[in-house]
């Protein structure tokens, strides 16, 4: 059985959450504001109210190291069906971000522990702009459902919405029709390196293959794509 949260007000949901790791309780803790949102490569994530912030902690059995990259299609896939769902046409930044209109609408932050070569458990940190005002430093590249609609939407219908597809289970090729670098032209960063190159796939395992056949992996390189 699941424990679920609501808490009005905390740092953030990712830290809040981990108090059940020792208990080994799946978990989901939603919050309508954090003070300390985390996104990746610890950068701070605006979280203001009027958004939809959630963690959820899920122990797994017999989930390989090899296939934990199903997790993130899951939860990338859960947010594009529901966004769909709302009207609005998404697409996903490799590796965890999701744009409508060429901005960032929902950031993910997953976090897993192994035994050996299984996955033990899972961390997923979701951060989804719907009704809340966007930050004059990032109104250029974020945008909110109620900005991409015209309108106000429930919190709390999305929320159950997005409940629902997560269950639902997900493909990599799934994951794959929502690409928004694939076919395309990138800009890659990978320390004090930058070269243009095109994406042609991403892999299983999470790789994305470059048409020259090069595969780059998530947190070691930054990505820059024209829609």
């Amino acid at each position: 059985m699941m424990i679920i949260e609501h808490l009005a007000k905390v740092d953030s949901t990712n830290e809040y959450i981990k108090k059940y790791l020792k208990k080994r309780k799946d978990a989901l803790v939603r919050a309508d504001e954090q003070t300390a949102g985390k996104g990746t490569k610890g950068r701070s994530f605006i979280s203001q109210k009027g958004g939809l912030y959630l963690s959820k902690l899920t122990f797994h059995e017999g989930l390989a190291v090899k296939d934990a990259w199903s997790i993130m299609v899951d939860s990338a896939m859960a947010v594009v069906k529901t966004l769909l769902a709302f009207n609005v046409e998404p697409q996903i930044k490799w590796p965890n971000d999701i744009w409508v209109n060429g901005k960032k609408i929902c950031g993910i932050l997953i976090q897993n522990g192994f035994c050996g070569d299984m996955v033990d458990y899972s961390l997923v940190g979701i951060g989804i702009n719907v009704n809340n005002e966007i930050a004059d430093e990032i109104k250029d590249i974020a945008i909110s459902l109620k900005q991409a609609l015209g309108k106000e939407i429930s919190v709390e219908s999305f929320f159950l919405s997005l409940m629902l597809n997560f269950v639902s289970g997900s493909s990599i090729e799934d994951y794959k029709k929502f690409s928004a670098l694939l076919g395309k032209k990138i800009t890659v960063t990978k320390g004090e390196v930058v070269y243009e190159a095109v994406a042609e796939d991403i892999l299983n395992n999470g790789a994305l293959k470059l048409s020259s056949g090069e595969l780059l992996y998530a947190g070691e390189v930054g990505l820059k794509v024209s829609l």
